[in-house]
């Protein structure tokens, strides 16, 4: 079915109407009007579509109806004639064009479902971090959040500065927002030095400590780890091994 421009339906039909006739050479052809109204005495129900076409190299009014079982029954009705040249149901209207009404009608919307990591598997994962930090011998505070960035669990070890509540729940819901490591977005900031200045604005955060928790591929949440000073003889940040720590705790439910 070719789509163009609805040019003409009556509003009898729960269209807008506008006046149009598609004649032959002889002045003898049906309206658009009178073209639907055969389409619905053939096919009760609502028109979506009707538009002049050709088929087969006659001149015909293509029409969509939509019928009371919500299937797309679509006609091709000969403007010389008035026979009904084809008749078919649409089994697939995902390559219809989108209309206006289309993007504005939720009637049949279904819910948007997101992925999020649940109670269990966030106080694991904290509690692993937590656990990871204190056999380094660091007093720290870890952070789960979740896909959208709010606070799941969060554990603060004796002895832990204060601060390091808001930095790793910082670094926990960037890992999340950004979706990917702090240590990814920590090294690039050491290239683009205002980078650290425009996400502390926002509420991020450019330090290392953070990690995304994927699921299947998506993001499900962030853990953030702070208070763990220094790094281990390869490099790698010590707030990192904690927080790599805390997903390998839960790392069989994650594949």
């Amino acid at each position: 079915m070719k789509f163009l421009q609805i040019i003409a339906v009556t509003t009898s039909f729960g269209v807008l109407a506008v006046p149009a006739v598609a004649q032959s050479a002889e002045n003898t052809a049906l309206s658009i009007d009178e073209a639907v109204a055969i389409a619905l005495e053939a096919q009760p129900g609502t028109v979506a579509e009707a538009e002049p076409d050709q088929f087969e190299g006659r001149p015909v009014i293509d029409i969509e109806i939509v019928n009371d079982a919500g299937q797309e029954v679509e006609f091709k009705v000969d403007i010389e004639t008035g026979q009904i040249l084809n008749q078919w149901i649409d089994d697939d209207p995902s390559d219809d064009p989108i209309t206006t009404n289309t993007l504005t009608d939720n009637t049949n919307a279904e819910p948007y479902v997101e992925r999020s990591i649940p109670l269990d598997w966030a106080l694991t994962a904290a509690s692993a971090a937590q656990e990871a930090c204190s056999d380094l011998g660091f007093a720290t505070t870890v952070t789960v959040v979740d896909q959208r960035a709010l606070p799941r669990v969060q554990l603060m070890r004796e002895g832990a500065f204060p601060h390091t509540i808001h930095t790793s729940s910082r670094k926990a819901i960037t890992a999340a927002s950004r979706r990917e490591a702090t240590a990814v977005i920590e090294a690039e900031n050491e290239h683009e030095p205002t980078l650290g200045a425009v996400f502390n604005e926002i509420g991020l955060i450019t330090l290392s400590g953070g990690i995304p928790i994927v699921y299947e591929g998506e993001v499900i949440g962030g853990i953030g780890i702070a208070g763990s000073p220094g790094e281990d003889q390869t490099g790698k940040e010590f707030d990192d091994i904690c927080a790599e720590a805390g997903i390998a705790a839960i790392a069989d439910r994650l594949q």
